[in-house]
């Protein structure tokens, strides 16, 4: 994960510049464009070192944050190889990169000016195997989740009661190959969440609610 905000910004702008393949570009010209780019976000013109791009570059065209972006450089001047390719349409799969990307926006969370920002943390919850908490709730959390796991409790023993009985008379009228048992027990809840489909992340979202993140930050 990137160590800041500027970093992210630096990406996108790049990826803005080289994707489409409607020109190539020299590092001084990706420099001007990134500088411009964080005076915008953030508030405030810094001019961009070479070193910064080149870094970027090099970050970009690994695997590191899964891009593998096909930047090409020649005479001088830098191009994406594939015209079509972009950074914001990657699918954000490695759960350990959605752990680090998850942890740095509930640090931020509260001085986040985006739409999406609970999405996003919700898509990355579930990436990761969290446990969603929308922000309104965190302060109630604890009575409404112990409050919430009796009922849910209850309700799965007496379904599994019934289910179970259930089951029996349903075995004995529809065979099932193989001699599998029909299941009606409470396993059926923790079952069926395994063959949900993971929900899908684009680090063109996860840019967008950063780039909020920097405005209301300045």
């Amino acid at each position: 994960m990137p160590a800041n905000l500027n970093a992210l910004i630096r990406y996108k702008t790049i990826n803005s510049c080289l994707s489409g393949g409607r020109r190539r570009w020299s590092i001084d010209e990706l420099r001007e464009r990134c500088s411009e780019a964080l005076a915008s976000d953030r508030g405030r013109y810094t001019t961009v070192s070479e070193r910064t791009i080149r870094d970027d570059i090099r970050v970009m065209r690994s695997d590191i944050l899964g891009f593998n972006a096909p930047i090409k450089q020649e005479g001088g001047l830098y191009f994406y190889s594939d015209p079509g390719y972009s950074i914001l349409t990657l699918r954000i799969t490695d759960a350990g990169l959605a752990e680090q990307i998850l942890g740095l926006l509930l640090k931020i969370r509260g001085k986040v000016n985006h739409p999406e920002m609970e999405i996003v943390i919700e898509k990355l919850s579930t990436l990761t195997g969290r446990k969603y908490e929308l922000e309104s709730e965190l302060t109630d959390r604890d009575d409404f989740y112990e409050e919430g796991t009796k009922v849910m409790n209850q309700t799965i023993w007496e379904e599994s009661q019934a289910d179970e009985l259930l089951s029996d008379d349903l075995e004995d009228k529809y065979p099932v190959e193989h001699g599998t048992r029909l299941r009606f027990s409470k396993d059926r809840y923790y079952s069926c969440r395994s063959f949900m489909q993971p929900p899908e992340l684009k680090w063109g979202e996860i840019m967008a609610v950063m780039s909020g993140v920097s405005r209301r930050q300045t």
